[in-house]
């Protein structure tokens, strides 16, 4: 029979040199430690896992020119870790151990060897992997009560009695578009802009109080499981501009009352920063994208749309990477040397981070089409994926679905 085991027998080597095999030996199972008890009829094994794979060959070289081939062995022997084609089992990577060379006078062109070879299996050391999610999260919380800080500080210094309320108004009118945007839990304490003015000129820690109380409802964001890599870069985007909008509010008259409207400024963009730092924190670093091996029809694609898992488009990360970096410089250099080192602390967290993830995203490619065409074969011929019309809609700005023009277009390269 072609499949009978002499057929699956294997001519032994170690390190290339061939030898002949009478026995191995391979322990097998598991090992352990057998516990037996006085007064007890029981024992109890305890297991340890299972038996290294130590193989014991017993093995011979013969002919006239055996001890040419005896010496090769030895070299190879001595040389340490090599490949053995084990006779039975196949080839492996060994290490050598305890070995005998037995020679007799009565066994002339006879040399026997007792071998004992090791599995080498090289040593996985522990890596560290960063992970940049907690480290940004941690330097958006020490942003936030920074910011605090800093606000009560700048307030305590200021004479309320010669604060302009008016003035203060008109200068913080951006400020308090921000925040009905971007903070609306505030609002059911300030329902309009004179309630936070007078509170600023009256009660000013507990506006900061108020804005202390955001955190625990921004750690509670999950934007990510609702929109995706595309809209978490979408509305951080916004943010960013917002940001830079109240970088410094709108001048007004009076020391005190400017640098109200400014301390107020700075903790609102302060808080924005912060929300920033936890919704780019909830983007993961993705996994690589996996190639459809074939193209299902259309027709098959309306019925059971194409699964794919979701991957950031590099361009778009690094964009936002860049807007960040430079707004939190923006913010640093009206900052103390304090507050500095922790707006720093965020942005160097919000570069690592983004830069990680834009590492594992895909990047733009520019296509130059000779005719329109609609949108969803573009999406078809290029992602075999139908469904992604809309984002190749969106990515060029296509007036009409059916018509992309003949121009150069942005898609992604996966």
């Amino acid at each position: 029979m072609s499949d009978s085991w002499r057929d699956r027998l294997l001519p032994a080597s170690f390190r290339g040199v061939a030898f002949w095999v009478d026995q191995a030996k391979t322990p097998v199972g598991q090992k352990g430690q057998l516990h037996e008890y006085p007064q007890r009829d029981q024992p109890f094994f305890e297991g340890l896992g299972q038996q290294a794979k130590i193989h014991d060959l017993t093995a011979f070289i013969v002919g006239a020119d055996c001890l040419a081939q005896r010496d090769k062995l030895l070299k190879a022997l001595e040389e340490g870790a090599g490949e053995l084609v084990h006779p039975w089992l196949g080839r492996m990577q060994v290490k050598v151990g305890e070995c005998e060379m037995t020679q007799t006078r009565q066994d002339g062109g006879l040399v026997t060897f007792s071998l004992k070879f090791y599995p080498d299996q090289p040593l996985r050391f522990p890596s560290a992997a960063v992970n940049t999610q907690q480290q940004l999260l941690v330097a958006s919380d020490s942003l936030l009560g920074s910011a605090v800080s800093r606000f009560e500080e700048a307030v305590s210094l200021i004479k309320a009695v010669r604060i302009g309320v008016k003035e203060l108004r008109d200068s913080l009118k951006d400020v308090y578009q921000v925040i009905e945007h971007e903070f609306k839990q505030v609002l059911d304490t300030y329902r309009d802009l004179s309630l936070l003015v007078r509170s600023i000129k009256e009660l000013p820690r507990e506006v900061s109080a108020e804005f202390e109380g955001l955190l625990g409802d921004i750690r509670e964001l999950k934007d990510f499981a609702r929109e995706g890599y595309r809209g978490i870069l979408a509305n951080a985007s916004q943010q960013v501009e917002a940001a830079k909008q109240i970088d410094t509010p709108k001048l007004t008259t009076g020391k005190d009352t400017t640098a109200a409207a400014q301390a107020m400024a700075n903790l609102v963009q302060d808080a924005l920063l912060v929300k920033l730092g936890y919704k780019v924190a909830q983007m993961p670093v993705a996994t690589p994208v996996v190639k459809l091996n074939s193209t299902p029809a259309v027709g098959q694609q309306a019925v059971q749309p194409v699964q794919r898992l979701e991957v950031p488009v590099a361009d778009d990360v690094l964009t936002l990477r860049d807007a960040l970096n430079e707004v939190i410089w923006g913010a640093a250099l009206k900052a103390d040397a304090r507050h500095y080192e922790v707006l720093n602390a965020l942005r160097q967290q919000l570069f690592g981070h983004l830069t990680a993830v834009a590492s594992s995203g895909v990047r733009l490619i520019t296509l130059s089409p000779t005719q329109s065409q609609p949108a969803l074969v573009l999406a078809y011929q290029r992602f075999a994926d139908a469904t992604r019309v809309g984002e190749v809609i969106q990515r060029n700005g296509a007036a009409h679905p059916g018509f992309l023009p003949a121009k150069d277009l942005k898609v992604a390269r996966e």
